[in-house]
């Protein structure tokens, strides 16, 4: 139980990600949207959520600054 309790602090923010995202999937789902988004919704809400747990708000800041800069 306290590996289980460790892996949930550990990653948080990945859950937390992934269980928004299954939410959204699913509203498109019963919405009759197409099927093909549910990779990409769950492929991005995995990677925010391990920036978040990686390093908070800061590391998707930082993501988004080496993203759209133009320099190296």
């Amino acid at each position: 139980m306290q590996n289980f309790k460790d892996f949930l602090d550990r990653n948080k923010w990945a859950l937390l990600f992934v269980l928004g995202a299954i939410v959204i999937v699913l509203l498109f789902c019963f919405l009759h949207w197409w099927a093909f988004l549910v990779i990409p919704v769950l492929a991005l809400a995995v990677f925010f959520g391990h920036l978040m747990d990686k390093g908070g708000s800061e590391a998707v800041k930082q993501f988004f600054d080496k993203l759209f800069s133009k320099g190296n």
